[in-house]
């Protein structure tokens, strides 16, 4: 019989308002030195704890050691799997640290050769927004946090957070809220409308491409570091109904700063209806080997947890 996996926007989020209470002013307060052997305690218990994330993580670095067996030496070592945990604890710091201004705009290491900042710093006065396309990888709430240093942008984040309520409330109480963010669970007539007026406005969308939707509708299966996995169709079908540029960011640490990755992926996209499944699907693919190509680079910055492959859906009890 196939073990049913919950879907991971309805399982339960993990941690309290006192841990998070506790974080956000550690983060504040503590020097580095002190801060590191605390959150190697909290995140160990995470790890003992949560045996599903762990399997999750082990596929995740078996794969991309079959797709870039150059990271051997690292994937291999002993404690692979917890470095992969340790990474994310410390990329939550990094978040309430930069939300409190203890990692500042001059911090971000820049790459961007489309000259997409340009777009971004000062955008054309009558020209519609834009679609930024992120990911699970890397640290992207740095972007989001800094973006208060260019005024003349609107950035809008599309997201599902219903299952990081307590998470989102302890970063909203140290600055977040200065973002604006749209829960959005389908896109809709009315939530297409919504955007297209936002991007007419000349405000850009940010939003995820590495989740499969909460409903489970609307993907297309593709491979990811060599194996078959589900896609959201959702980023790219309202790029082709907005008809705006979409562009990738990846936002990195090495070596203990931020690098900012910035693409332009597409001008437009455009399709005849009877070829868009198949114009998506090139879409996804290309953006799956781009993925890929960035895991490669931060290998312990892949921040999604839950079966991305379906592979648990597959096992047998």
């Amino acid at each position: 019989m196939g073990k049913s996996v919950q879907h991971w926007a309805k399982q339960k989020e993990r941690g309290n308002h006192l841990a998070l209470w506790i974080t956000r002013h550690m983060v504040r307060y503590c020097p580095a030195w002190l801060m590191m052997p605390l959150v190697y305690t909290i995140v160990s218990y995470f790890f003992l704890t949560a045996p599903g994330a762990r399997r999750s993580i082990s596929r995740y670095q078996k794969y991309l050691l079959q797709s870039f067996p150059e990271l051997k030496p690292s994937l291999q070592a002993r404690g692979a799997v917890f470095k992969q945990f340790y990474s994310f604890a410390m990329s939550l710091v990094d978040r309430f640290a930069v939300w409190q201004g203890r990692i500042k705009y001059e911090d971000l290491v820049i790459h961007d050769l489309d000259n997409l900042y340009a777009e971004i710093d000062h955008p054309v006065v009558n020209n519609p927004g834009q679609i930024l396309v992120c990911s699970h990888l890397g640290n992207t709430e740095i972007c989001r946090a800094l973006v208060k240093k260019h005024p003349h942008i609107v950035l809008n984040v599309l997201m599902h957070s219903a299952h990081a309520v307590k998470f989102n409330q302890a970063l909203n109480e140290a600055g977040a809220s200065r973002i604006k963010v749209i829960q959005v669970t389908e896109l809709d007539a009315d939530m297409m409308m919504y955007l297209h007026n936002c991007v007419s406005r000349g405000e850009w969308l940010a939003i995820a491409a590495d989740r499969v939707p909460i409903r489970g509708e609307k993907t297309v299966t593709s491979s990811f570091l060599g194996q078959p996995a589900n896609w959201p169709q959702g980023v790219w079908l309202m790029a082709g109904l907005l008809k705006v540029p979409v562009n990738t960011l990846y936002c990195l640490k090495e070596q203990g700063k931020y690098h900012l990755y910035l693409h332009r992926f597409v001008s437009s996209i455009k399709w005849q209806r009877h070829q868009r499944d198949e114009c998506i699907r090139q879409y996804v693919e290309s953006y799956a080997r781009q993925l890929a190509f960035y895991c490669a680079k931060a290998p312990w910055q892949w921040f999604n947890f839950f079966d991305f492959w379906n592979q648990n859906d597959k096992t047998t009890m």
